[in-house]
């Protein structure tokens, strides 16, 4: 059995020494004393359970078993080197299903993979723990452990590798003439970096003049002569050796010997070199060759090598070299591989199924096998990006239909064809463009067997194919393309091949008619689109000067003249548009319509797949909002005063990359996992439940294979612009073999969607249609917000005692309490009105506050102390749940007992009609049941916990009988005084639901608890 094949068996920390046994080593099974970690031996909160699981001769192997497997191993291996005993440490987080593996070594290497899909760095480095044919069977412990260490010391080359080219770049761009913007030095800076990153992996090939040091023997070369780096060695190897034919070199370019002509567009000067002709000292050029470049080692087809830098870890270059502002801003994360193929794959596979018209499985097995009928109908797909970033997606797809391509014959010329022609990308950022370009060239040379420069094949140009632009905002608004006429488009594709694999003179000439091409259907579009405005305002007139049914002159009533203002506006806006198309002479924007008309002519992309920019509300300039809002109908559901309810950028993309879909085609999107459940995603999962064929939302939160750098919670949303078929089921996972889980129909209406597996869907389902929302019945509103927290909790002053109550946070709440733990300045009256006049301590803390208090972004006028959202928080009878918890948790405040709290906004608050309704609704959302229902509704959040919003506890069930159920509300007001009722109240609550023993018992298991451990 293969080592990979052994990874995706693994269960949990008893299967480890299976492992050992693929690695070439001696199991073992020696279970460490129950309770030893606890006693110091072991990180006591990181373990489960600990074993010795192997030896590689006389080093040892310890298994554990945890919840966070990368950071229990580092945590464990870290500990036996601080207790000088060497080891190695395997550890299995089995919900997760990621395994981790550390040597107490040296700076502690450690690597982590995932189990369901094992790839790239992490499977090679545990490749590289096998046994050698020379190890002689036995080996000391320190030996031993030196190899190990070897074996993983992949990332941490990596990680080191990229703070030194963070920190080179650094330097290079503040050497920069300070009259170049800040943000052009860095992207100048980075071009050059990246040229030369190129270099060095293109050397490693042994295409430099046949040298393995070529580019250190010029520097030194250059430096000996008193001559200058960028000048006299960078340039001519750049513009004058690598993007010129040999034939057509001058005498100093041929002075560099054998170097291939690569063309591609890298070596071809950029435009920011032309509008600011600056050059960085040489000394700073030396140091960038001494501390970056010639202190690691490179190749470029040796994927996955521990110790060497390869193609495959650039993908951590665009976030690395970002500035963590920046990256915050623009929404950009490094998407892992592993995740990236799983998803370009279910594309390929929603794609197929539609064309083949067969079933996800077969579909799926069709791509697995590479038949005829899968290579026939992916044979000219298109395929995009509409957020490229780093590149990874297009590569992803790019070794996927290149396989697929290949079939018997070479994997690296498909390669070259599938990118000419079925690859497509567009970034707002042009270093991301930049970056995507690097790889992909890269990803064409890795595997190419030529052995001397003169066969080498000059790269693809890219420029035509990956664009800088804006995917969401075009020029002439929504739905202003397809009118280039098809021999127009079919001339433009002609171009676009030619100029893929042009070069020199023709490449230049074919550039400019390509660009003039561009124009002519960008005019083309902007015609049509003033001609449909034209169209709209005469049928307003027109409408607006017929007669009622009383046979009376209409006129332009309220909602006609809005009607027309609004088009009159966007004529006004369109003639702006072809001023400034008319003055400059060329298209001085990206447009899709027009810069890819040959593939709009044919109906749109094939798959859009991607992870598009997550940016929440509040980090999107308020002119944007207003843009995207008149823009998009799905963002624009999403609108509301305040930030509570307004839509994440990425709810735009999901729209935009629909509308660049053709029919029939497929969506593969990485979106927030709030999406499914948001109330601003109503309009949005409405529209996709019932026009799309959904074949798979999955949650990937806490999954290893999701393992972003930074705090996200992922979902992926594969569709294909279709109906769906009578009786579709939408899967939770993204494998097509997988069984899928919930009926689409169930779907539609835009209410939060929950896709369980198997027994858990089934529960759910049956429970949801049997009775009413508790959203019908009750209200759900987020608690009161303060918009400055610091102000009103825990005053730092002495404030009038009538004016501060007790805050009601998430964190203090339990099962039927609400903890007093922090004071709040409450500057109200009892409907939550603000108060007029303040007593004087009270006034003369806020004062000193309130230029703070009217900054804030609720603020909307009347006094500075106004606090939002009071109403509901103030009722006399109410119930209060936490936002953010591992399990559903409620409690009931009651008046007069409990006047003096306020939930604040890490709750909700459901107002009450009386106390009975109060007591009941807060014991039935106690119960195990209504938990289990709450939390597959939720969205999943860090360490465990979910979300539980109001539209989580709006959508829960709650029959008709539950208000008044004396009952439950006496069992609520034991609960309240400390007795122990779970098991009564589960009793209670199964009989209003009609819960049979099975459904009990899987939801049992979804809260937690096992169906017999409850007291």
């Amino acid at each position: 059995m293969g080592l990979e094949s052994v990874l995706t068996s693994l269960k949990r920390l008893d299967d480890l020494p299976r492992l050992i046994s693929a690695l070439g080593h001696e199991a073992r099974w020696e279970p460490a004393p129950e309770g030893a970690w606890q006693e110091g031996a072991w990180p006591e909160r990181l373990v489960i359970r600990a074993a010795l699981v192997g030896r590689a001769g006389e080093l040892p192997w310890y298994g554990i078993e945890a919840r966070d497997a990368p950071r229990a191993a580092r945590a464990v291996a870290r500990r036996l080197a601080g207790w000088g005993r060497t080891g190695g440490v395997l550890a299995i987080a089995p919900a997760a299903r990621e395994l981790a593996a550390a040597v107490a070594f040296g700076d502690i290497p450690h690597v982590a993979c995932s189990l369901d899909a094992p790839e790239g760095l992490g499977l090679a480095c545990l490749e590289r723990l096998r046994r050698g044919p020379d190890d002689g069977g036995v080996r000391g412990a320190l030996a031993a452990a030196a190899h190990a260490a070897e074996a993983l010391a992949g990332e941490a080359v990596g990680r080191r590798f990229f703070r030194a080219f963070r920190a080179t770049l650094e330097r290079m761009a503040a050497a920069l003439p300070a009259p170049c913007p800040a943000e052009d030095r860095h992207n100048l800076a980075l071009l050059q970096l990246t040229r030369v990153l190129f270099l060095y992996l293109v050397q490693s090939k042994g295409w430099l003049d046949g040298q393995p040091d070529f580019l250190a023997r010029q520097v030194d070369r250059c430096l000996s002569r008193g001559r200058r780096i960028e000048r006299d060695l960078l340039r001519p190897l750049f513009f004058g050796t690598l993007n010129r034919p040999m034939a057509e070199r001058s005498r100093l370019p041929r002075g560099f010997g054998r170097v291939p002509f690569l063309n591609g567009g890298l070596f071809e000067p950029h435009p920011l070199e032309r509008h600011w002709p600056v050059a960085l000292p040489s000394a700073i050029w030396r140091d960038a060759f001494d501390d970056l470049f010639e202190r690691f080692r490179f190749a470029a087809g040796e994927t996955g090598r521990p110790g060497v830098i390869a193609p495959d870890m650039l993908g951590r270059v665009f976030e690395g070299v970002m500035e963590p502002a920046a990256r915050s801003r623009s929404g950009t994360f490094y998407t892992p591989a592993a995740l990236v193929r799983s998803l370009v794959r279910a594309g390929l596979v929603a794609l197929l199924a539609e064309r083949l018209r067969c079933a996800a499985p077969r579909a799926e097995r069709h791509l697995d096998e590479r038949s005829s009928a899968a290579r026939q109908a992916l044979h000219h797909v298109t395929l995009l990006d509409p957020a490229v970033g780093s590149g990874a997606f297009l590569l992803g797809a790019l070794d996927l239909l290149a396989t697929l391509a290949a079939g018997d014959r070479s994997v690296w010329r498909a390669r070259r064809r599938v990118l000419r022609r079925s690859l497509y990308g567009v970034d707002l950022n042009p270093a991301a463009v930049r970056l995507t370009e690097l790889r992909l060239w890269l990803a064409v040379i890795a595997d190419d067997p030529a052995d001397a420069p003169e066969r080498i094949e000059p790269l693809p140009n890219l420029d035509c194919l990956v664009r800088q632009g804006d995917s969401l905002i075009d020029p002439l608004g929504a739905g202003a393309g397809g009118a280039v006429t098809r021999e127009a488009s079919a001339a433009l594709a002609r171009l676009r091949h030619r100029l893929v694999a042009a070069s020199g003179r023709e490449k230049r000439e074919l550039a400019r008619e390509h660009r003039r091409a561009e124009s002519r259907a960008f005019a083309d579009s902007l015609t049509a689109a003033e001609a449909r405005l034209a169209a709209r305002i005469r049928r307003c007139i027109e409408e607006g000067r017929g007669c009622t049914l009383f046979g009376e002159r209409r006129g332009l009533d309220t909602a006609l003249r809005s009607e027309l203002d609004g088009l009159r506006s966007e004529r006004r806006a369109l003639r702006l548009v072809r001023r400034r198309f008319e003055r400059e002479g060329e298209l001085p924007w990206f447009h899709y319509e027009s810069h890819f008309a040959d593939v709009f002519a044919a109906g749109g992309f094939d798959v859009v797949v991607g992870n598009p920019p997550w940016v929440r509300a509040e980090r999107i300039a308020p002119e944007q909002r207003a843009r995207l809002a008149a823009r998009y109908r799905w963002w624009r559901s999403g609108v509301s005063r305040g930030f509570a309810n307004r839509p994440d950028l990425s709810l735009a993309f999901v729209e935009r990359s629909w509308e660049l879909a053709r029919p029939g085609g497929a969506l593969a999107l990485l979106v927030p996992a709030k999406l499914a459940t948001a109330a601003y995603g109503t309009r949005a999962r409405h529209a996709l439940a019932t026009s799309a064929t959904l074949h798979a939302v999955a949650d990937f939160t806490g999954r290893a294979e999701a393992a972003f750098e930074a705090t996200v919670y992922p979902m992926a949303l594969v569709a294909t612009k279709s109906a769906p078929p009578p009786g579709h089921c939408v899967r939770a996972v993204l494998a097509a073999h997988e069984a899928p889980e919930a009926p689409q129909a169930t779907l539609a209406g835009g209410a939060p969607w929950v896709l369980a597996r198997g027994p858990d869907q089934a529960a759910l389902q049956a429970i949801r249609a049997a009775h009413p929302r508790l959203g019908d019945r009750l209200g759900c509103h987020l608690g009161v917000k303060t918009g400055a927290n610091a102000v009103f909790l825990n005053p730092r002053a002495p404030i009038e005692p009538e004016l501060l109550r007790w805050a009601v946070r998430g964190r203090d709440l339990a099962p039927f309490r609400a903890g007093r733990h922090a004071r709040l300045l409450w500057p109200c009256d009892q409907a939550g009105g603000a108060l007029g006049a303040l007593p004087c301590l009270a006034h003369a803390y806020l004062s000193a506050h309130e230029k703070r208090l009217r900054a804030r972004t609720d603020y909307a006028g009347g006094p500075a102390w106004t606090l939002f959202r009071t109403a509901p928080a103030t009722a006399r009878c109410r119930i209060v749940w936490a936002d953010l918890a591992r399990r559903l948790t409620a409690a009931p405040l009651l008046a007069p007992d409990t006047e003096d709290q306020i939930p604040l906004n890490t709750c909700y608050v459901a107002p009450a009609p009386d106390p009975l309704a109060t007591l009941a609704v807060a014991a039935w959302l106690n119960c195990t049941w209504v938990r289990a229902v709450a939390r597959l509704g939720a969205s999943a959040a860090s360490g465990g916990f979910a979300r539980f919003s109001a539209g989580v506890v709006a959508a829960l069930p709650l029959p008709d009988a539950v208000l008044p159920d004396a009952d439950l509300a006496a069992l609520a007001r034991d609960a309240c005084t400390g007795r122990r009722i779970q098991g009564d109240i589960d009793d209670i609550t199964a009989r209003h639901l009609d819960l049979t023993p099975a459904l009990r018992r899987a939801l049992a298991l979804v809260d937690g608890v096992g169906a017999d451990d409850r007291r």
